[in-house]
């Protein structure tokens, strides 16, 4: 019974709407859940869906936006990749596994995928709510920052310390490497903890070029703005340096590799002709993937008598386990294993690769789509962004910089814990974007109370 404390999300979501707006809701109930809450912490009810603290929070968001909205939504290219794959899913996952478990399912994707994404694109509408979801999902990493600390010390983390014992089928997880705790906050494993800190970095980074750390801040972050004062270090370093070292206490190469190619592609949004820019630097990044390619597959085939170091063992893995399971993906191509009975390979029991499990889990549609949602979603916001239908530095840049960073970091961790729901909460923002008018607000009457 402890674990039905998640419907105090809900409740505090349903008073925000009522006694102040669905933004504030959002902004000051939904995202702290979202970020700070495990998904592992959930109520199982008999017969029905089992939602967690964000799940929890984002139905009444979703219902009241909704009825607000009413018919007034635009069907685009998103909209119809974003539906074509979430019916697919469902149904094959129907044929799969049957009702029961098609129906949790159903329910997941509702509030991890299409919920997010409404709210993106018609909650965040303007560029005063760009700003307020931005310095949101900043502040809460800062928050977060002392507890990965602790959790690198202790090897658990603050929150499911203190809440683990009222959800007992959550688990938090333990990963070491080099003899030390790779952190991973309240997001399940470090590498989708690495990718959730670097998509608050280039958020930051845009905040930051925008001058938004040099304005006047308020609440917790105008308490830190006046801790950074006293230090004589600059706001803005401060929280850079904070962002970076938890994305480095993670031990995530594949983030870290895609930050590096999702921070190229972020920083041409910020020079002043970014067209000529991006005509040099993607054929350059394309050539750079490509040798990179030969050279690792030359790394990973050793002559006789050399062995692999630690670093080549796990690429060798992943590269093995794309090989080993792909012949599954074969067997059934179109409808996939279902989501909880995809095969398993004694001794690779963790399918390291998103794309890959998708497609054995749902079949190659699944991540073909999913690309193909990734792929339009870099190719417009780039293109919005050179057509300078958005202020400068364009936001467009920064977006395309999150999901190719992601798409990297895809292929060495599985799509789970909070990441979905982010990526389908950028992409309808960026769908948000692109169809507004983006001319200035007046700022909105109530006063900010957290940042």
């Amino acid at each position: 019974m402890t674990a039905y404390i998640v419907f105090v999300a809900m409740g505090l979501s349903i008073y925000m709407i009522r006694h102040q707006s669905l933004e504030r809701a959002f902004l000051y109930v939904w995202i702290p859940f979202f970020i700070l809450m495990p998904e592992s912490f959930y109520v199982d009810i008999p017969g029905l869906p089992d939602p967690s603290f964000m799940q929890a929070a984002i139905i009444p968001i979703v219902i009241a936006l909704v009825l607000r909205q009413g018919f007034n939504v635009q069907l685009g290219l998103m909209e119809w990749l974003i539906a074509i794959y979430l019916v697919f899913r469902v149904v094959v996952d129907y044929s799969s596994r049957g009702y029961a478990d098609a129906q949790n399912y159903t329910f997941f994707l509702l509030t991890s995928m299409l919920g997010p994404y409404l709210l993106g694109r018609y909650l965040i509408k303007n560029r005063l709510m760009d700003i307020d979801t931005a310095k949101m999902f900043v502040l809460m990493f800062i928050i977060m920052f002392p507890m990965m600390i602790f959790e690198l010390n202790y090897w658990v983390t603050p929150i499911y310390k203190l809440l683990a014992p009222l959800f007992p089928n959550a688990q938090s997880g333990l990963s070491v490497r080099y003899g030390i705790a790779r952190v991973h906050g309240s997001f399940t494993h470090p590498i989708l903890a690495c990718i959730m800190i670097l998509i608050a970095y280039r958020l930051h980074r845009w905040l930051t070029w925008k001058g938004v750390w040099d304005q006047t801040q308020s609440g917790l972050l105008g308490i830190f703005q006046r801790i950074s004062m006293a230090m004589r270090v600059p706001m803005s370093s401060q929280i850079s340096i904070m962002l970076l070292l938890t994305a480095m206490l993670t031990i995530s190469r594949g983030p870290w590799l895609g930050g590096l190619f999702g921070a190229v592609i972020a920083a041409i949004g910020h020079r002043p002709d970014p067209k000529k820019i991006l005509y040099v630097v993607v054929p350059l990044m394309v050539l750079t993937a490509v040798i990179g390619g030969l050279l690792l597959n030359d790394y990973l085939s050793p002559g006789p008598g050399i062995s692999l170091s630690y670093e080549a063992g796990t690429l060798l893995y992943r590269k093995s386990l794309l090989d080993r399971y792909f012949g599954f993906v074969l067997e059934r191509p179109f409808t996939g294993w279902g989501l909880t009975t995809t095969p398993r390979l004694p001794g690779m029991e963790s399918v390291d690769n998103g794309f890959l499990l998708m497609a054995l889990e749902h079949g190659l549609p699944a991540p073909l789509l999913f690309i193909a949602m990734l792929a339009f979603a870099i190719v417009s916001q780039i293109y919005f962004a050179i057509q300078g239908d958005d202020d400068k530095p364009a936001i467009g840049f920064t977006f395309a910089g999150i999901y190719v960073m992601c798409f990297i970091a895809f292929t060495t961790v599985y799509i789970g814990a909070q990441t979905m729901p982010m990526i389908f909460l950028l992409l309808g923002w960026g769908e948000s974007i692109r169809h507004r008018d983006n001319k200035p607000v007046e700022p909105p009457s109530f006063k900010r109370v957290i940042c």
